[in-house]
């Protein structure tokens, strides 16, 4: 068994910081502190004893096994016991010191003292016992609520990347067909891309200049792959050096935009995607044309769902998303708190 030393050292300031208390309390009856010291050391050696038979007997044997009846009876004659050892102690150590002391231990005053003694310090020390218990449990509690977010954080980045290679090798595939030299510009975004998505999404924040070079590489890809059909004003506002950001958090949104940007007529499609970075405020808007039946205009989609509940465990109560459908117009804002606490 390993021993904590922690622990232990914590118990001995406990047990000197008793003997001390008492010891100012019991000047009333002594010439000095140095003469209080050894009759509390006796006191402190019983004491302990009746503590520790509580702490690591009749506690987790008994009252944590809800035989409270058996505890209650076991705390009753442990009390007895050890007030009845520490008076008879007291009382043959003063024997050849000072009579009267030994007299008065010896009798049911001085039984009586040693036990409202023990009893002030079995309260306390048994009080003690399950704050210390209650931090131990809290603690575990938010050390599981860490680890299921991480591994839910871990499960919501695992959905939505292999979703973003698919439509990554589908774009390569469709300008392969149709012009090699574009073909070779996108195979070269992509590969910035592809190391976006194998190395850098396992971390759990990335720069924001990084992320920023990834959304660019990844608009630029599209723009390729849509052509003439759709039109994107992509900007940049503010210093972005020196921020963190989730990796791969506005590529979603950006993803969505392109899937769904259509327009009633022939006309060209519209992508306006906004990140403005002022202090340590984030702003970031995507508002693409649509045309969507009355029927579709609720529909949310599992990579915007998941987005949403990354935000949640992230940012909690330092973001706001708002998402609105019109007839022909889907718009994201994202605002975003990135200052840490």
């Amino acid at each position: 068994m390993k021993v904590n030393i922690k622990i232990i050292l914590l118990h001995l300031f406990v047990w000197v910081l008793y003997i001390i208390v008492w010891g100012l309390r019991d000047m009333a009856y002594a010439p000095t502190f140095m003469d209080t010291i050894d009759g509390n050391l006796i006191g402190c050696l019983w004491y302990s004893v009746g503590v520790y038979i509580n702490f690591y007997l009749l506690i987790p044997y008994l009252l944590l096994k809800d035989r409270k009846s058996f505890y209650i009876l076991s705390i009753l004659v442990l009390i007895v016991l050890i007030s009845y050892l520490s008076a008879q102690t007291f009382s043959l150590y003063y024997i050849p010191i000072h009579l009267t002391t030994s007299e008065f231990f010896d009798s049911m005053e001085g039984f009586a003292s040693t036990g409202s003694e023990f009893l002030i310090v079995l309260g306390l020390s048994t009080c003690l016992y399950f704050i210390n218990e209650w931090y131990v449990k809290e603690r575990r509690v938010k050390q599981l609520e860490s680890a299921k977010l991480r591994s839910e954080l871990d499960l919501l980045k695992g959905q939505m990347n292999p979703h973003f290679l698919f439509n990554a090798l589908n774009s390569v595939h469709v300008l392969i067909r149709r012009d090699r030299d574009q073909a070779l510009k996108v195979l070269e975004k992509f590969s910035d891309l592809l190391s976006h998505q194998l190395y850098d999404v396992e971390k759990e924040f990335v720069s924001l200049e990084m992320e920023i070079r990834n959304l660019t590489n990844f608009i630029e890809l599209q723009e390729l792959r849509f052509s003439n059909h759709i039109k994107v004003n992509w900007k940049v506002e503010g210093q972005a050096v020196g921020l963190k950001i989730p990796p791969m958090l506005f590529l979603n949104f950006i993803e969505n935009a392109f899937k769904h940007s259509h327009t009633k007529d022939e006309n060209e499609a519209t992508i306006d995607v906004l990140l403005k970075v002022e202090d340590s405020q984030l702003e970031f808007s995507c508002v693409n044309s649509v045309n969507l039946l009355p029927t579709e205009r609720n529909v949310t989609g599992i990579g915007l769902i998941n987005v949403q509940r990354r935000l949640e465990i992230l940012y909690p109560k330092r973001h706001l998303l708002q998402i609105e459908r019109t007839v022909d117009q889907f718009s994201i804002n994202l605002q975003i708190d990135l200052h840490e606490d």
